[in-house]
């Protein structure tokens, strides 16, 4: 079997995430809080923490119904951050959320014989043995949540970009996160914590170095996202290294590069 049918799924998963996960986090630096695709990763593990603690597969449907559940509860209440006073104030109830969220998922699967296997899986991922079934099953629900912000983007857009204009209602802010919370606990699933985390927040970020204008930044973080993504892959390949984690290491190299680009341009 060559390098290219083992690495191809992975590859092809990586591809979803990066077009709907760099979207996302422009959002989220946008509004200032970092922290809650983190927050929200760790919380879709908590409920799949929970479903492996009674028996259930840990990355089942079963577990995907706990998991989704979790963050649709954390959907609501980070909804109601906007109305919170004070970017440290939001920060900080995201911070706890994570940090207590991990703690519980830590106490939980300690109670089971795989416990720690799991926490450990949970992190890392299971990117490389992703199935195109589940592949396929992502998509078509990432596609679906990509034209309901393509047909409501002017809504959309306006929760996050344009702060000092009226904003949309309270049900477009739950209706972003029960979107985003969806995007977490499937990706989470797959790619795991550390992943899904970057994939939110390096590419935007390496993106808004470069750019100022939301669709170019887009583009450009797609473009930055899949070359790290390229040698993260064929890098964990041919030296045997974790595959999450060496992705994951390689996206931490762009945000140097697009200061090394950005400095090329304005010579």
């Amino acid at each position: 079997m060559d390098a290219w049918t083992i690495l191809l799924p992975a590859l092809a998963m990586s591809t979803l995430m990066l077009i709907s996960h760099t979207y996302l986090g422009l959002h989220v630096l946008a509004r200032g809080i970092i922290f809650i695709d983190l927050a929200l990763a760790q919380i879709a593990a908590l409920g799949m923490s929970i479903a492996f603690l009674l028996g259930e597969e840990a990355h089942g449907l079963t577990a995907q119904l706990y998991a989704f559940a979790a963050t649709l509860i954390a959907a609501f209440a980070f909804a109601s951050l906007r109305r919170i006073k004070g970017k440290t104030t939001r920060e900080v109830i995201i911070g706890c959320s994570y940090i207590v969220t991990t703690a519980l998922s830590i106490m939980i699967l300690s109670q089971t014989a795989q416990g720690m296997e799991e926490l450990k899986s949970l992190f890392n991922g299971k990117i490389l043995f992703a199935s195109w079934d589940e592949i396929g099953f992502v998509a078509i629900i990432y596609l679906l949540l990509t034209i309901l912000h393509w047909i409501y983007r002017k809504q959309f857009i306006a929760l996050s970009f344009n702060s000092k204009q009226s904003t949309p209602g309270f049900l477009w802010e739950v209706l972003f996160f029960v979107s985003f919370a969806i995007v977490i606990t499937l990706a989470v699933n797959i790619a795991g914590i550390l992943l899904v985390f970057a994939c939110l927040i390096i590419p935007a970020f390496s993106a808004t170095l470069l750019s100022n204008t939301l669709a170019s930044r887009l583009i450009i973080g797609w473009i930055l996202g899949f070359f790290a993504t390229l040698g993260g892959l064929w890098l964990s390949y041919t030296s045997d290294l974790p595959t999450g984690a060496t992705v994951v290491i390689m996206f931490g190299i762009l945000p140097v590069v697009s200061l090394i680009i950005k400095k090329f341009q304005n010579t």
